[in-house]
């Protein structure tokens, strides 16, 4: 039994066991390994080259999605600007025509007692012009720090969506 244990780890030894002609033709020659070895390199440049692009894409993206919020915004307030503006100024003209108004009758009225009510509401009414005035002029000018801030918040929007671009062109001409 033992002899027959021998010859069997004889014959598996000599059909698994590569001979030495066998061993040197399937061993990768030194230029094979060394092309191997570039390739490997190449690879792992290209993999580091693609996460670095798409973290820029990815950052760039998540900028213009802020920027595109902060646009938005600032339309939204020059819109409210807007409308308070065209209240503001259709009030003031209100309190013109309602002063002109009894200024008109106070020169057709000559009741003396009905002219001091008269010229009572008119100075009422100027005053109250005077304020709508000031206040149409505060209105204007948040309107056009408003404007500017969209005309402002637009332009770097741009900026960020020209980098975009240029970032889509640089990875058109690396290639896919």
């Amino acid at each position: 039994m033992k002899r027959a244990a021998s010859c069997c780890a004889v014959l598996l030894a000599a059909t698994t066991l590569p001979t030495r002609g066998q061993a040197q033709s399937s061993a990768p020659g030194s230029a094979t390994l060394d092309t191997l070895l570039q390739e490997v390199r190449l690879l792992r440049k290209a993999i580091e080259r693609q996460s670095v692009t798409a973290a820029r894409t990815q950052l760039l993206m998540g900028r213009i999605a802020l920027q595109d919020q902060r646009v938005a915004r600032a339309r939204g307030l020059l819109e409210r600007i807007d409308a308070e503006l065209t209240a503001g100024e259709r009030e003031r003209t209100n309190l013109q025509s309602a002063a002109a108004d009894f200024a008109h009758r106070l020169e057709e009225t000559s009741d003396e007692g009905k002219r001091i009510e008269l010229e009572r509401d008119i100075r009422r009414f100027q005053k109250q012009v005077g304020d709508q005035q000031r206040a149409v002029g505060e209105i204007r000018t948040r309107h056009t720090e408003a404007r500017q801030a969209v005309e402002a918040e637009t332009a770097r929007y741009d900026e960020l969506d020209s980098w975009l671009r240029d970032l889509d062109r640089e990875l058109q001409r690396a290639g896919p």
